[in-house]
């Protein structure tokens, strides 16, 4: 090629890549691309590591509340088959310092919460003094996670977000004040509360953190762990006054691979409703970790789990 002609395509390059609209899609297996807080495109590509270092725990906390499915279990064997991973999420997070809460959510309580198919998980990692409550994603052939997705357009109905608010809320904060006056239970005071999940679970922990009775004795949650999350996420469901006080503060990042299913439908809801830049300050996480045969492999929360922790230099063992 002619200097000059390389010179003028190499320009082209770079002149493409500085235009909001396009420099996403520049995007390389080794970056991610972020919509920054008050924004509504994406960044240029930006350097991987830092990002799944934050995030690879919380991903195998939502794969943990999936797995437990038939669903999640066939999707465990497939992952495990095609790429040779070791993907037991609960190993994982053991070796790491996460202890699962055996006793809660109690019998009773998950007889209420199967009638609407609610599954969560209480995690506490002492080291760093974290509450992680991780509700368990969508089973595509389940009725009633359908009648959770699909709640902007049926009537008024009970499903997985309105047991969250009026039932599974207040039964945490019961437990873990209990907890905390046990003994053992002390380092719960100084204990951060942040919410996981992934697909309908994802909407779920954002709901969860809106919805929580500021009149409870139990902190707040600071921080929202979305991966590949629904576009639903109750907001309008909680009363005003508490979400408002439960969005002071609040972080959410709103995690998920380049081409999987919802990917299009969050993006078109960006553009149209910038995210808020704070209370609640809302972050896109772009990641490009495999290849995506199909929209809803690309969904897989096992395998995002298995690249980000590899990514993050905390691959499976």
């Amino acid at each position: 090629m002619d200097p000059d002609d390389a010179y003028q395509t190499k320009s082209l390059r770079n002149w493409l890549r500085s235009l909001p609209f396009i420099r996403a899609l520049f995007q390389s297996r080794s970056e991610v691309t972020v919509r920054f807080p008050g924004r509504r495109v994406l960044s240029a590509p930006l350097p991987l590591k830092p990002y799944a270092e934050e995030h690879w725990e919380f991903a195998w906390l939502a794969a943990a509340a999936y797995v437990q499915t038939p669903a999640g279990q066939e999707e465990e064997r497939t992952v495990r088959r095609d790429a040779g991973d070791t993907v037991d999420p609960f190993a994982q997070l053991r070796q790491h310092g996460w202890d699962l809460w055996t006793n809660f959510p109690d019998g009773p309580l998950r007889l209420i919460m199967d009638q609407t198919h609610l599954r969560v998980e209480v995690w506490e990692k002492r080291s760093s003094s974290t509450i992680a409550v991780s509700f368990g994603g969508s089973i595509f052939d389940n009725r009633m996670d359908w009648r959770s997705n699909l709640r902007w357009f049926l009537p008024a109905h009970r499903d997985a977000y309105s047991d969250v608010v009026q039932t599974f809320a207040p039964a945490f904060a019961r437990e873990f004040s209990a907890r905390s006056i046990k003994a053992g239970g002390e380092y719960l005071r100084n204990a951060r509360v942040v919410s996981v999940g992934h697909s309908l679970g994802g909407g779920l922990a954002q709901q969860f953190a809106y919805c929580l009775d500021p009149k409870d004795p139990v902190p707040r949650v600071t921080k929202v762990y979305a991966f590949d999350p629904s576009p639903v996420t109750g907001f309008f469901s909680v009363e005003q006054t508490i979400r408002r006080m439960n969005s002071r503060g609040l972080k959410i990042d709103r995690i998920y691979e380049r081409g999987e299913i919802l990917a299009i439908a969050r993006s078109l809801i960006s553009a149209i409703l910038k995210p808020p830049a704070r209370d609640p300050e809302i972050r896109g996480i772009r990641y490009n970790l495999f290849p995506i045969v199909n929209p809803i492999a690309g969904h897989s929360i096992i395998r995002m789990a298995v690249k980000l922790a590899a990514a993050a230099g905390q691959p499976a063992r």
